[in-house]
């Protein structure tokens, strides 16, 4: 237990760590930008300039953060990145095997859970799939998740999930999905998604995020931390299944042969 509350502690550390250093470097804490009590603004300053009523799209944090980004060296995500979107066939196309269909709910910063929705090879093998350094990125009911791809993957999202292909040098992957999981850009995501009962991120509204950059160097100090701290969730989640399997054995095969796996695991992590 003690290894795997260790990597479950560094992986958070190093990850609070990443965000920390993006933070410093923009001189930008959420505490900053708390909104005050009220905020006044006339017709033509709302409504007649976006078309939105509800209250909380003009609240004054929004602005403070804007005003923040505008004045820093920031740009808008759509001359960053091609944004495509994949499909959405519906429920009846739904199979027990096949191609791996991920929604929304399967997506997380960290990860893709297993899904247990696929789809027909044959209908669908030439959909769009995620590729190497592809941020996904979900735009209707929890939105404004983003989690980056390390390698080729073979499965299929949702219309709800956005890929994200960078096409500037001006920014690093691991660099734009820390940036789009922070508060920076979910304050932009709850300010255009809200208003509604189901929270929906249009696609144009999405361009226009403004994404802070920063030197490369710093960049790449913060995707540094964010792999090192994949790296230990990684070795965590191994811990945790060799745990589980052990027990199994002991259950089936004895304690001793159970205990006996887990040390053999135990030194090939370390080894590694």
């Amino acid at each position: 237990r003690a290894p795997l509350m260790y990597c479950e502690e560094r992986a958070e550390y190093f990850m609070r760590l990443a965000v920390f250093r993006l933070y410093e470097e923009l001189e930008l804490s959420i505490e900053r930008i708390q909104p005050l009590n009220c905020t006044v603004k006339k017709l033509g300053e709302t409504f007649g300039v976006t078309g939105r009523l509800d209250s909380e799209y003009y609240n004054k944090k929004y602005d403070r953060l804007l005003e923040k980004l505008v004045q820093s060296n920031s740009e808008e995500l759509g001359r960053l990145v091609e944004i495509t979107s994949s499909i959405e066939p519906g429920s009846d196309f739904y199979e027990e095997s096949g191609i791996p269909f991920v929604r929304v709910q399967d997506l997380t910063k960290f990860e893709i859970a297993g899904t247990k929705v696929f789809l027909n090879k044959h209908l669908f093998g030439d959909a769009l799939r995620p590729e190497k350094d592809t941020i996904l990125l979900s735009k209707d009911g929890t939105v404004g998740i983003a989690y980056k791809v390390d390698k080729d993957e073979d499965f299929i999202t949702s219309s709800a999930i956005l890929h994200l292909n960078i096409k500037s040098d001006r920014v690093l992957p691991d660099y734009l999905a820390a940036v789009l999981n922070s508060f920076i850009v979910r304050m932009q995501a709850e300010r255009d998604a809200g208003g509604s009962i189901i929270n929906h991120w249009k696609r144009a509204e999405i361009e226009k995020v403004r994404i802070p950059i920063v030197p490369l160097e710093v960049q790449r100090q913060v995707g540094g931390l964010i792999k090192e701290s994949d790296k230990l969730r990684k070795r965590s989640k191994a811990l945790s299944e060799a745990a589980v399997k052990a027990v199994e054995i002991a259950i089936e095969q004895g304690e001793v042969k159970g205990r006996e796996l887990l040390e053999d695991f135990m030194c090939q992590d370390s080894g590694d």
